[in-house]
């Protein structure tokens, strides 16, 4: 049996070939590549995250500001780290799109995904604003609806941040990591009249 011709392909027109899939549309996680992924065992192999990070590294600049990153880290910053970032931000972004730990108890749709914890959440957000110069932002923005998690996370009555809880009671919202970064947020993303 012949090997189908995706697979006849050099590596370097298949990389061109993922790279556009991966990288459109802009917004989210490089979805479109799952398919051509599940197709059969020698593309996977040739275009998986741990055998083509130099692949997923060039989505992720494609996709978010990496300026800042270079800065501190120079020739620190490897493909490989920087295509463990992309898979870090597309978890996440997909967690603040669905709202998963913005209320307590938090809700886990997938069993790998659901070990990112809600202070990983609120970091690589506030990493993300930190580092943005107009891309993080928008996926942060249209992609995360970070607006809608961060009003959840603050004053929805089961709200992680456990405000409304604490002001019922009396009580200050307690002093822990996730409230700083969680007002942080709130402080950098308010908008005029909101």
């Amino acid at each position: 049996m012949a090997p189908p011709v995706l697979c006849q392909l050099p590596s370097d027109v298949l990389d061109h070939i993922a790279y556009f899939l991966g990288s459109d549309p802009f917004l989210g996680p490089p979805a479109a590549l799952i398919p051509l992924l599940l197709t059969n065992r020698d593309l996977n192999s040739r275009l998986s995250l741990p055998s083509n990070p130099y692949l997923y590294g060039r989505i992720f600049r494609l996709k978010y500001d990496i300026t800042a990153a270079q800065t501190r880290f120079g020739d620190r910053l490897t493909s490989a780290k920087v295509a463990d970032e992309l898979r870090r931000r597309s978890i996440v972004l997909k967690r603040l799109k669905h709202r998963l730990e913005s209320r307590t108890p938090a809700r886990h749709t997938n069993e790998d995904e659901s070990k990112v914890s809600l202070r990983e959440v609120l970091f690589t957000a506030y990493t993300l604003i930190l580092e943005d110069e107009g891309k993080n932002m928008i996926q942060l923005r249209q992609y995360g609806r970070i607006h809608d998690w961060i009003r959840e996370f603050w004053f929805d009555p089961l709200g992680s941040s456990l405000a409304i809880c604490c002001t019922r009671t009396g009580v200050w919202p307690l002093n822990r990591t996730e409230t700083a970064l969680g007002m942080w947020l709130f402080w950098h993303l308010l908008r005029k009249g909101e």
